[in-house]
């Protein structure tokens, strides 16, 4: 067996770097593989991520290639390129010695001694502590710039081109003129809304900032953003690590948030529009939220939880009003009022309060039978998973018992002064990353083996949660049951006739736990006003 596989990366970071590029690592690597007498080399590329990611594509990718065996040397130009983060470098060392390969630094020794791994745990815990100090330096450079009146890169604004060597923005004329359009359309005509102006938009062939059609949402962002009347804001939102959550499992994702208002900072640039024009705009937008909440005077039920069967698109309320009566219907967003450059569903309104009481029926039905919420997840549950599951729990606690008996034999060489303080220290700081790892691996798999057999408390919660209501499930306001319906339901689809329910387990289950309830809905819940929209 002479094969070999090689592992390169490079993040965007780094893609600048000497002797960090792809075909720099590669020339090194597969010197070093040749070396060694492979007859057989294979490339496995991660271009533009992070070393702090664990979940790489084609490093995943690597370790399942091992795993089929035949692979005699694992080779990486350095530490780095294996993974910034200490226990990763200890878990994925592990990984590849149990596949029976070597694991090879071509700009390093590595022998996997307890030596060895201590050089490689100190190193790991110096580079950590550089790539730190890059990152504050950064940001304290970042945000001198930004208060020197100057942006730290594009924002990339619809109407404004980004100069690199200003760092400052000039006006793109062609699409000002747009940008003036749709203001002087919102600001003077009481028909041009975001969803009109977006439709007149696409009629007369102008492409949107991405070049496709234009939607609402596009236009009222444009319509929104001060930075049209002068004044563009930095700083407003922190999206530290966001954009690496494509390669993250769903539980470790992070969103961007909005930062405290004290911390944004004001940047002048080129305005578009005046700001008489722009606060004019605001001002119309204010008024339509009053108007909104004024006219929503039916507390829909099912609010932010219905989608489409048919087409995909949300399902919102929409209030009707006919032969001077108001009725509460749901309807697909993309029928009413529709998606701009897309045809319209054909999808019916909703009634909503028969619709809202045959969901009712559902929820109040699993609260006064808890039992047969459990039949119902096992029914959807394959055993096989379980099974799998119970392998990976298997040895994860496993590893974690070895991890526990690591950290006694570090303590115990200190104590017997086999080892200093600072080797200790060292040493706990790895051990302790790669127990945190595991058990959030170990947590993982458990909530996902509590979708096949939930455990005695998870039933004792839904139980004690039907009791708190007990028989005042019928006199419960609206508002109570909207607040029990958002507890127990992820999403509801609606497909023709058919409803399908994707519950949820609140509190001792974060993730959702999936099950598809089908209701057997007669035409009482489709609405009389669909006659009258049928030729949109």
């Amino acid at each position: 067996m002479s094969a070999a596989l090689i592992y390169l990366r490079v993040s965007t970071e780094e893609q600048a770097e000497r002797g960090y590029s792809i075909a720099a690592q590669r020339e090194e690597c597969r010197a070093k593989a040749q070396e060694l007498g492979a007859t057989e080399i294979t490339e496995f590329v991660d271009e533009g991520v992070s070393g702090s990611i664990l979940e790489r594509p084609a490093l995943v990718a690597a370790l399942e290639k091992l795993k089929t065996g035949g692979i005699r040397w694992f080779i990486c130009l350095d530490t780095s390129r294996l993974s910034r983060s200490v226990a990763h470098q200890l878990l994925l060392i592990d990984e590849i010695k149990k596949a029976g390969a070597e694991l090879i630094f071509v700009n390093s020794k590595f022998t996997d001694t307890p030596e060895d791994r201590f050089h490689l745990t100190v190193l790991s815990a110096v580079d950590e502590y550089e790539r730190a100090r890059t990152r504050l330096r950064s940001l304290i450079g970042k945000r001198a710039k930004a208060k020197a009146g100057k942006l730290t890169h594009s924002p990339g604004l619809y109407g404004y081109e980004f100069d690199k060597e200003t760092d400052t923005l000039h006006i793109i004329e062609e699409e000002a003129k747009i940008i003036r359009l749709m203001y002087q359309w919102f600001t003077s005509e009481e028909d041009a809304s975001p969803y009109e102006i977006a439709r007149r938009l696409n009629a007369m062939g102008i492409p949107s900032p991405k070049g496709k059609q234009w939607a609402k949402q596009t236009v009222k962002r444009i319509l929104a953003n001060s930075a049209y009347a002068g004044i563009l804001y930095i700083r407003r939102y922190d999206t530290k690590d966001v954009k690496f959550n494509k390669y993250k499992p769903p539980e470790e994702r992070v969103s961007r948030k909005e930062r405290p208002r004290e911390e944004w900072v004001p940047i002048s640039v080129p305005a578009i529009v005046d700001k008489e024009t722009w606060e004019a705009a605001q001002k119309r937008f204010e008024n339509s939220r009053r108007r909104w909440r004024s006219y929503s005077a039916y507390p829909y039920l099912l609010s932010g939880l219905m989608r489409c069967g048919k087409c995909g698109a949300t399902i919102h309320g929409n209030l009707v009003t006919s032969k001077g009566k108001k009725r509460a219907y749901y309807v697909c967003t993309a029928k009413s009022p529709g998606i701009p450059g897309r045809e319209r569903c054909k999808s019916q309104y909703l009634n909503a309060p028969e619709l809202e009481e045959i969901v009712w029926e559902r929820v109040s039905g699993w609260l006064t039978n808890p039992e047969r919420l459990r039949a119902e997840l096992h029914a959807v549950f394959p055993d096989e998973t379980a099974k799998a599951l119970e392998i990976e729990l298997a040895t994860t606690e496993k590893e974690l018992v070895q991890v526990s008996k690591e950290r006694s034999r570090v303590a115990t060489m200190f104590q017997k002064d086999l080892i200093p303080e600072v080797e200790m220290e060292q040493r706990l700081r790895g051990i302790k990353e790669r127990w945190e790892y595991l058990s959030r691996r170990r947590e993982r798999i458990l909530r996902e083996l509590s979708r096949h057999d939930l455990a005695a408390q998870e039933l004792e919660r839904l139980e004690e949660l039907a009791a708190q209501v007990g028989d005042a499930l019928d006199t419960l306001s609206l508002e109570e049951k909207k607040r029990l319906v958002n507890l127990l339901i992820e999403e509801i689809t609606v497909t023709g006739k058919r409803i399908d329910i994707k519950a949820k387990i609140p509190d001792t289950i974060p993730e959702n736990v999936a099950i598809l309830e089908t209701a057997a809905a007669g035409n009482g819940f489709y609405g009389r006003h669909d006659a009258a929209h049928r030729r949109s």
